[in-house]
């Protein structure tokens, strides 16, 4: 695959990150926050798969784009669970005016801190840097290897899996994975050229629970002791039972994630699909 080719996925996503930014500052909508991140995440992906090549193990996200991702993901979280809250309140006939208040101020910070990052991104800029950058060719043999990682790092932590953490890093391996398979079919017109699991379908609904998970850990966040500690004790009986009723879902969903993944039949001596790789067009 050639350097053209490969800048051309850099410019498109990293053209995207550009758009959403500058539409985002004032209308803050659920969907184009998400579509920013994605973009941010498939382009994270792209290098990480480039940095198997050894002259471009250098390659990362650039510190300007990676603080707008996170800038947007603290807001994404909150505008993720304050509908959760208010449907709980609503269905329990609770009344928490004060961590609605709470939640509704951490969205308002979080937006301001968005707004921020998004004026000091020179995007053009990072793109450009990023292509400059980038290697002659993509190699059959840094696809297989960035493959062959990912899998083995997500058959280490079955090994022994202990922390809820540790399922958030199998879903990062596998989103990876994920976001290089729909580059090479919607951005080149191509399959992945190797294949390492049971089937693309497996994978892609292992990775969406394992997703599930994780909103149920980060709503869990937002019920912690020092939040709920510092709310008047009128409140805190509600949230701490709604606190527990979420650890005894979380559990539940964590065996079936488990159970899951090893239906996944994940395997690092995998063989060549024999793809081409030379993009349609």
């Amino acid at each position: 695959m050639k350097q053209a080719y490969l800048a051309a996925v850099i410019k498109k996503h990293g053209r995207r990150i550009k758009q959403y930014g500058e539409q985002l500052p004032g209308s803050f909508e659920t969907e184009m926050i998400h579509d920013l991140r994605v973009e941010y995440k498939k382009m994270r992906a792209f290098l990480r798969l480039l940095q198997m090549d050894g002259t471009a193990r250098h390659l990362t996200m650039p510190a300007d784009i990676k603080t707008v991702y996170h800038a947007a993901g603290h807001v994404r979280d909150l505008q993720l669970f304050l509908p959760q809250a208010l449907v709980w309140a609503e269905k329990e006939s609770v009344t928490v005016p004060e961590y609605l208040q709470y939640l509704h101020q951490r969205l308002f910070k979080a937006k301001e801190t968005l707004v921020t990052t998004i004026e000091h991104l020179k995007a053009g800029k990072v793109i450009e840097h990023i292509t400059q950058e980038l290697p002659a060719y993509l190699e059959d043999v840094a696809i297989r290897k960035f493959i062959h990682r990912k899998v083995a790092a997500v058959q280490i932590i079955l090994l022994a899996l202990e922390k809820d953490k540790e399922l958030h890093t199998i879903r990062k391996q596998l989103k990876d994975i994920i976001y290089n398979i729909r580059i090479f079919d919607s951005d080149w017109g191509i399959s992945f050229p190797v294949t390492a699991w049971r089937s693309e379908k497996c994978l892609n609904d292992t990775a969406a629970m394992l997703g599930d998970f994780n909103d149920r850990c980060l709503a869990l966040s937002f019920l912690s002791d020092s939040i709920i500690d510092s709310l008047p004790e009128a409140e805190r009986g509600a949230l701490r039972s709604w606190r527990s009723a979420l650890l005894q879902e979380k559990e539940v969903c964590k065996q079936q994630m488990i159970e899951q993944l090893a239906q996944l039949h994940l395997i690092s001596n995998f063989e060549r699909m024999g793809k081409q790789l030379k993009p349609n067009g």
